[in-house]
């Protein structure tokens, strides 16, 4: 996928190996839950990190040696148009496309998950979370009672 600037063209590769390491730098093990997350509250630190680990240039290498280059690349996308939003709905698309989310989706449906980032939540950890949290309250107050 191609992104085109007046100062800079990068094309974003999608590769396992650096979705595995988008995933890791944004901490969380599901890239999809991560990625859509970011998008949904338009995170633009989180942006930032996954075009510097996706951009090549036109030989193959890394389009930016530093996050402040990527920053500049995003403003100048802004300046040309190309809103956060916009950006987001592109690399979204491609990895849609290119089979890194759990299921293909239409663009109505890539467009409602990220409208509602709790479709792609790990909802068995979420229990699992609350399960614990209610089951420790109810020891807490055992114990209490019983001093």
């Amino acid at each position: 996928m191609i992104i085109e600037t007046k100062n800079k063209t990068i094309n974003l590769v999608l590769k396992t190996r650096k979705i595995v390491d988008i995933a890791n730098l944004l901490k969380n093990k599901n890239f999809e839950e991560v990625f859509i997350k970011a998008y949904s509250i338009l995170d633009i630190e989180a942006l930032s990190k996954i075009i510097f680990k996706l951009a090549e240039n036109e030989n193959g290498e890394s389009a930016f040696t530093s996050s402040s280059e990527v920053y500049d690349f995003m403003d100048d996308c802004r300046a040309e148009g190309i809103t956060i939003s916009e950006l987001y709905a592109k690399i979204a698309e491609t990895l849609n496309n290119e089979g890194f989310f759990k299921k293909k989706m239409n663009k109505k449906e890539l467009k409602e998950i990220t409208l509602n980032p709790l479709l792609t939540m790990n909802t068995d950890k979420l229990l699992e979370k609350a399960v614990e949290n209610a089951a420790n309250r109810v020891v807490e107050k055992e114990i209490m009672a019983q001093i």
